[in-house]
């Protein structure tokens, strides 16, 4: 499962390191010019209509959020923004939240089990990249990452998946180093009827899923939804079974409403059951075959009013709970809940976005013998943060934004994260940024309270005696940092779109493992490096019904321990652990209007770090509206290889075949 992540984090190669220090201002120059007049559209506008129905520059004037915390383009969004509607991801026949980041430039997707995977943002780790649902943090402060085979929604009730790569800590705070993703359901007023998904295949076993909307009042709407899942096992080198696979339930709700005139209410949440194989250790070390188990859920609420000067003030809040079991290896039970408040205050040339918040997050890990545990066994964490963001108009085409976000944790205590932004539209149609900001990544429970258990003899180089444990983590360990300064120009008309964005992170105070016996030894910060590249996306409609969009990254990552570190493994890990290029080409045809035909062909460069080769691999859908409410699909995946690792040359991924069957009843 993903949970693996923790015994990847103590293993060779899964030892990972950060990031660095301050930032402020940029200047960025242009010609200015009279800024295009093109009405936004809010995306379920966009998806309640045929994609082929809109051209690209109605698709640059969808807005976003998550940029600046308010709605705005995506065409001055001043920072690499990408979008993936929900349309999209349903035309594509994505099955997986993680699938569906594929298709983001400049993200590294991997899926490390049949299940599982791992996620990143202009590489290093998954710890430095905020995950949001509806605004809702997502990962966990055991390990700052996300457990993606049990985060999961109702797919075709996505509006929207906002990324953005490179930092967003001025708004989103700690975590948001290397990239943000918000995951944003639809307003449940923007859906109706029933829907009924069947399907199955030879990887993805089967799936069931029922979703209904109920109307309440003049301006209000339940959605429900409940789903099942069984995914089966990946296969290693020698294409026996690996001994993963899952199978996974979940039921949720989301209400949208108006109580009052200018007033909005949102409530959602869910609840699901995990059960998974997976592999444990016998107490003389041999292999254990088992089964892990996760269940949990969520219960989250947002209140807001605006007025007509554009005054907004929105309250939002959050439960969060969960506990997984992974036999022999480690357990976690958490509780976590969130506050938040914003006001939004629109002003003569210039708009203000601030707020603030807290996080209180409580867990409890069992202890030896489990190969790794924590001490304390458990612990609360708190997180308390204000900010504050000021976007003010230069003349008719430019934009600066000045921004910080304050926080206080119950780690390394006050963290400041500053950040600027300079936007300009050079001519209509064109339009250019920069940005320098501050981000960190505070330490979480597996870099400070770790401690891995001697009791099992297939250990290599066990750090300790049989029946012994020793300390990995340290309470003493700083926030690692990062200064980011990055640069960008995109192009729309009608028919074709194009941008490149270019970055440099400077990293600072990267963990790094020193002391003990390799790999185990006691975390501290004697790592630094940097990481530059860029992404250039382009798209193109040459046709009503043709599309096509085209993607190439390029990352370099340079790593350099102090001088009195003795971290001979983390360089190599971090340097070879990412891929330097990679690159996608996604085609849609739909000859007729009962018929439509999604490509996806990717190529991924090799991973030295883990002895995993370059790959390239392609991803079909064939939809066919049989009747007006009945639509059949025919999916294939990973179509060039019988099967190929992505993360690890012990885990295989299989050519995959399935057929969906949708059913709407109005």
């Amino acid at each position: 499962m993903q949970h693996l992540d923790l015994w990847a984090a103590a293993c060779p190669t899964g030892t990972r390191a950060r990031v660095l220090l301050a930032g402020l201002v940029l200047g960025l120059c242009g010609a200015a010019a009279a800024a295009p007049e093109i009405s936004t559209i809010p995306v379920e506008v966009a998806n309640g209509r045929e994609l082929a129905d809109l051209s690209l520059a109605e698709l640059m004037s969808i807005e976003v959020t998550t940029v600046s915390r308010r709605a705005q383009p995506l065409r001055e969004s001043a920072a690499a923004v990408f979008v993936v509607t929900g349309e999209e991801l349903r035309r594509a026949g994505v099955r997986t939240l993680a699938d569906a980041l594929r298709f983001v430039p400049g993200l590294q997707v991997r899926r490390t089990s049949a299940q599982g995977y791992a996620v990143t943002s202009r590489g290093f780790s998954g710890d430095k990249l905020e995950v949001l649902l509806d605004g809702r943090s997502v990962y966990t402060p055991l390990t700052s990452t996300v457990f993606w085979d049990t985060l999961d929604t109702y797919l075709p009730d996505i509006d929207r998946i906002e990324v953005i790569r490179g930092p967003g800590a001025t708004l989103w705070g700690a975590n948001a180093m290397n990239g943000v993703i918000n995951i944003v359901t639809r307003d449940a007023r923007s859906s109706s009827g029933t829907e009924v998904r069947l399907g199955g295949g030879n990887e993805e076993r089967a799936y069931g899923a029922l979703r209904s909307v109920e109307k309440l009042g003049d301006d209000g709407a339940l959605r429900l939804f409940a789903k099942s899942q069984e995914r089966g096992p990946s296969v290693n080198a020698d294409g026996d079974d690996s001994w993963d696979g899952n199978s996974l339930q979940r039921a949720g709700f989301r209400y949208d409403g108006t109580p009052a005139p200018s007033q909005g209410l949102q409530l959602s949440g869910d609840v699901y059951h995990g059960r998974a194989r997976a592999n444990g250790f016998q107490g003389n070390g041999a292999p254990l075959r088992t089964h892990s188990e996760s269940r949990g859920g969520f219960l989250q609420g947002a209140w807001s009013t605006h007025t007509a000067s554009g005054n907004e003030w929105q309250v939002d809040g959050s439960y969060t709970g969960y506990e997984l079991s992974y036999p022999t290896v480690f357990e976690e039970r958490r509780h976590s809940g969130e506050l938040g408040l914003q006001n939004q205050i629109a002003l003569d040339g210039q708009t203000i976005v601030w707020g603030g918040g807290a996080r209180v997050s409580t867990d409890k890990t069992g202890g030896a013998p489990l190969l790794l545990f924590f001490d304390p066994e458990s612990r609360s964490l708190q997180k308390y943060n204000v900010y504050a963001q000021d976007q003010i108009r230069l003349g008719e085409g430019g934009e600066l934004t000045l921004g910080s976000k304050f926080e206080h944790n119950s780690i390394t205590g006050f963290e400041i994260q500053p950040g600027a932004r300079l936007g300009w539209v050079l001519t209509p149609g064109v339009f250019t940024w920069g940005s320098v900001s501050r981000a960190v990544r505070t330490p979480n429970r597996l870099d400070s309270d770790v401690l891995i258990f001697c009791s099992f003899s297939a250990l290599t180089n066990p750090p300790c005696t049989q029946g012994e444990s020793t300390r990995l983590g340290n309470p003493e360990l700083k926030s690692e940092k990062l200064i980011a300064y990055e640069t960008g120009v995109r192009y729309w008309n009608d028919s074709f779109s194009v941008e490149l964005a270019a970055f440099y992170n400077d990293y600072t105070d990267l963990r790094s493992t020193e002391s003990g016996t390799a790999p185990f030894g006691t975390f501290d910060n004697k790592l630094e490096g940097h990481g530059y590249g860029g992404e250039l996306t382009a798209a193109w409609t040459p046709l009503s019904w043709l599309g096509l969009q085209a993607f190439y990254g390029l990352l370099k990552i340079d790593v350099t321990p102090a001088a009195d570190s003795i971290d001979q493994r983390s360089e190599a890990s971090i340097e070879g652990g990412s891929p330097q290029q990679s690159a996608g080409l996604r085609v849609s045809v739909r000859p007729l209007s009962q018929l439509n035909v999604e490509g996806f062909l990717r190529y991924v460069d090799r991973l030295p770090a883990v002895n995993v080769p370059e790959y390239t691999e392609l991803n079909l859908r064939t939809g066919w509206r049989v009747l007006p409410n009945l639509e059949l699909a025919l999916v294939g995946e990973n179509l060039l290889n019988s099967s190929h690792p992505e993360a690890s040359v012990t885990v295989e991924l299989q050519r995959s075949v399935f057929l969906d069957l949708i059913w709407t009843l109005e």
